[in-house]
């Protein structure tokens, strides 16, 4: 089994350059906890997230596996790690809207396509949460919170709508993936099965409305999703 370097030669800082022994020669390479979470980033869009390793990370990036190790401490930290990267990099878009429902909205969506584009990235927010001291969700949720306040949504009820708001969007993507490409042949199908189920079982709603619950465009955008959430919000007495 591999040691890890002893607890009394500390954790670099990030950004401090490190040495790594290459074959049989030491060269001075400069390494940052970025320049790890941003490899293996690489390698989870290539193979995916189980492919990476820190050993796999170390090879690409020309290092000893323990030069990872005075970063991160396993490879659930090595995780966090390339989602606090990943987040950090989805730039917030402005929305010139003049209600501020539709401005969250933009927000959310732009935020959706995002996402949508890095697999690996919502596989790790399916998995584990957020760490706490991400700048990207800093980012949004500070641009959210600066629309909800122009609703005069503020304080408490601001942070709940944040967070309804947040796992909204994130549900609908983890939703939406793998449904992206079923084309109307294959809703159709699946129509059938369902009302061959319900008439089989009794359940003679679920058989009238199979097609209509099979339809994926009848489920709804995000956008019409969103406004009807926003809505009661704006609706809603203050701490109800």
């Amino acid at each position: 089994m591999t040691s890890r370097p002893a607890p009394d030669q500390g954790r670099p800082e990030p950004g401090e350059p490190r040495r790594a022994r290459r074959g049989s020669r030491t060269q001075a390479v400069s390494v940052t906890l970025d320049d790890v979470a941003d490899a293996a980033l690489r390698q989870a869009g290539q193979s995916g997230l189980d492919a990476v390793t820190i050993r796999s990370v170390a090879t690409e990036l020309g290092i000893s596996p323990m030069t990872i190790y005075r970063f991160v401490d396993s490879k659930d930290e090595l995780i966090d790690a390339m989602l606090v990267l990943a987040l950090s990099r989805m730039e917030v878009p402005h929305s010139s809207a003049s209600d501020w429902r539709q401005r969250v909205i933009d927000i959310m969506v732009a935020w959706r396509e995002l996402l949508l584009a890095h697999p690996s990235v919502v596989q790790m927010l399916v998995n584990r949460r957020v760490p706490a001291h991400s700048e990207g969700l800093g980012r949004l949720a500070e641009h959210v919170l600066a629309n909800l306040e122009d609703g005069g949504i503020t304080g408490e009820e601001a942070a709940r709508t944040f967070w309804r708001i947040f796992s909204f969007t994130f549900g609908h993507i983890v939703f939406e993936r793998p449904r992206r490409d079923i084309d109307a042949e294959a809703q159709a199908e699946a129509g059938r099965a369902m009302a061959a189920t319900a008439r089989l079982r009794g359940f003679e709603r679920v058989r009238d409305l199979a097609g209509e619950l099979t339809d994926i465009a009848a489920r709804g955008t995000l956008e019409s999703s969103l406004k009807v959430l926003l809505d009661g919000v704006g609706a809603r007495p203050s701490g109800t």
